[in-house]
Parts: structure tokens; C-alpha cells; sequence
């Protein structure tokens, strides 16, 4: 099993983002089974689409990926019980800068089981339960 973070479906999504080519090498080997199923929340589907958009200033760019991220993973839900231990999380981070989406990760990975993140963002090395593919 395996997560995705907004970083890295940002970056496969726009060929011209600096970390494109890293992405593409990512996604090619989730592509083949290595790490089984995958998983995004809807917190990182809602992030994903939305800087697509942003960053390409294309909606259809943004609708494909979203399109892509609701056939190829499965989105799991951060409810009520997810985003509270995400604030805590949040709130009591130290040495790190993650955002509140990036708390939201981290419990619904604790919650699920998922060890395994695809994520550019090198403060996730600091989590120990984590094993990070893509910051390293």
C-alpha cells in the first residue's frame, strides 16, 4: 500500500514543473505493482485539483487528473475523528513545518496501515512510521 501527496500528483501532472521527470520515475514504478493498492484522502484530491488548475490555468488538465485520481486510488475519507487528531498533530509539531493537509496524511496513513508515502517533502523523513519514497 501506498500514498500519495498533492506534491508528487502536482508534478506528474504538469510537464513543466522541475519535478516532472521525478514524478513521471515515481509513477511509472507505483504503475507496476511494487507497493500494491493506492491511496489518496479527499483532503489531497481536493489540494491535487486545485493547484492543477491553478498552476496550469486549464481546467481540462485539472479534470483529467482528478479523473485519473478517482479511477487509479482509492480516497479515503478524513472525518471528524481523522481531522481532530490531524489538529493535535498540527498543533504539537516540532521540527517540522507540515501543513494542516500534510497532519491529515499522516493520521489516515497511522489509521490505514499504509506505510509507504510518495511525497517531495523531506519533513515526512522525520516521521518513523513513514517510509518515505521520493524525498529522499
Amino acid at each position: 500500500m501506498i500514498f500519495l501527496d498533492t506534491n508528487v500528483i502536482v508534478s506528474y501532472a504538469i510537464e513543466t514543473d522541475t519535478n516532472h521527470i521525478k514524478a513521471d520515475r515515481i509513477m511509472s514504478e507505483i504503475s507496476s505493482g511494487k507497493y500494491g493498492n493506492l491511496f489518496i484522502s479527499n483532503f489531497i484530491f481536493d489540494e491535487s485539483v486545485t493547484v492543477i488548475f491553478v498552476r496550469s490555468k486549464n481546467l481540462i488538465t485539472a479534470i483529467k487528473a482528478g479523473e485519473n485520481l478517482k479511477i487509479s486510488t482509492e480516497i479515503l475519507e478524513v472525518d471528524k475523528s481523522v481531522f481532530e487528531d490531524a489538529w493535535k498533530t498540527f498543533k504539537n509539531q516540532k521540527g517540522t513545518k507540515f501543513s494542516f493537509t500534510d497532519c491529515t496524511t499522516i493520521e489516515v496513513m497511522r489509521r490505514n496501515s499504509i506505510k509507504v508515502l510518495a511525497t517531495f517533502d523531506e519533513d515526512f523523513l522525520k516521521v518513523k512510521e513513514i517510509n518515505v519514497m521520493g524525498a529522499e
